[in-house]
Order: C-alpha cells, then structure tokens, then sequence
C-alpha cells in the first residue's frame, strides 16, 4: 500500500507551532504521514526543486502564506506563484489576516474566560499587533500565550470565528459552519 503523506509549508516558527499543534493532528486522520517545512529559511530554487519532487512522488502537499497586506487572496497567491513557480495555485492557502487570527479564532468564549480574557467574535480582521496587545495584557510570554491557546484549541470555534480558516477547514478535513 502506498504511503499516504502531505507536506505544509509554512512561513515561521508561529506557524510550525500552529499547523504541527492544530493541524496535523486532524489530517493524521486521513494521512499516514504529516511533514512541516519552513520555507523561508530555504532558498527559492529549493524549494521549486522540493515542490516538484513531491508532485513526482505523488504527495499531497500545502502550500501557506499570510495575507499580510496584499488586497486580494488572487493576487497573493499569483505572487507566491512568482516567487515559487512550481506551486500550484489551488495549493496555496491563504491565511487572513495573519496566523495570529487563527490562532485566536480556536479559543473558545468558555476558554477565554477561563484565561481571564474577553471573548473575541471574530478575528478576521485581527493583526500580528492586535495578537500582542491581548498577550502582553495577560502573558509575558508570546509563546507560552500561543502554547496555552493550542492546549484547549477548537477547530468548530474556529471556522465560526474566521472565515478564511473556515474555508481551509471544509477544504482539508470538511468541517462546516
């Protein structure tokens, strides 16, 4: 029986932690093997050359990247595209606003409270500095806040809070909201 794997590349160390933590665990359920690369500490032409032997292999793969501030999902994946030739554009995900609005969307009104926060309705608009506002108020550490997000993390709470890890969600592992 052939091996059933998918690749995630990923941007940073914030987004290793998210998809290795909120991620991999959910499409385990359908792959035999998940592996994280952090393509920006790579050279582009490795990552083309690694891009390439994985649809030579047959492997699933994702490919992500924050929003950041282009204007339309459309024009960042085709500038990934550019950057990255050998990626398909409908394996290119795109995170909305920034990981930081995922990372928030999973945490429950009931978790929140319990982290002695306010509970967030919607993070789709939510910045990297909007992230940091809320930790340094309760953390004094980023990670330790991410890592204790991830411990009670919720996908359904999730695809309800951000629209664009709803739609990856009910991509990858069919979830609805």
């Amino acid at each position: 029986m052939k091996l059933k794997k998918i690749y995630i590349f990923v941007e940073g160390n914030d987004d290793e932690r998210f998809f290795k933590s909120a991620i991999a665990p959910k499409l385990l359920e359908k792959y035999d093997d998940v592996e994280i690369i952090k393509y920006r500490q790579w050279r582009k032409e490795k990552v083309n050359l690694f891009l390439r032997s994985i649809q030579t292999l047959g492997f699933d793969y994702i490919f992500t990247a924050d929003m950041d501030f282009e204007h339309s999902v459309n024009k960042k994946k085709q500038s990934i595209q550019k950057v990255y030739s050998n990626a398909d554009l409908n394996q290119i995900e795109i995170v909305i606003i920034e990981i930081e609005s995922w990372y928030m969307a999973g945490l429950s009104d009931n978790a929140a409270r319990k982290m002695k926060m306010s509970a967030i309705k919607n993070t789709d608009l939510m910045t990297k500095e909007d992230f940091n506002d809320i930790f340094h108020r309760k953390y004094r550490s980023r990670i330790d806040f991410m890592h204790e997000i991830l411990k009670v993390y919720d996908i359904e709470t999730a695809s309800i809070k951000n629209k664009s890890f709803r739609y990856f969600a009910g991509k990858y592992f069919a979830v609805e909201s």
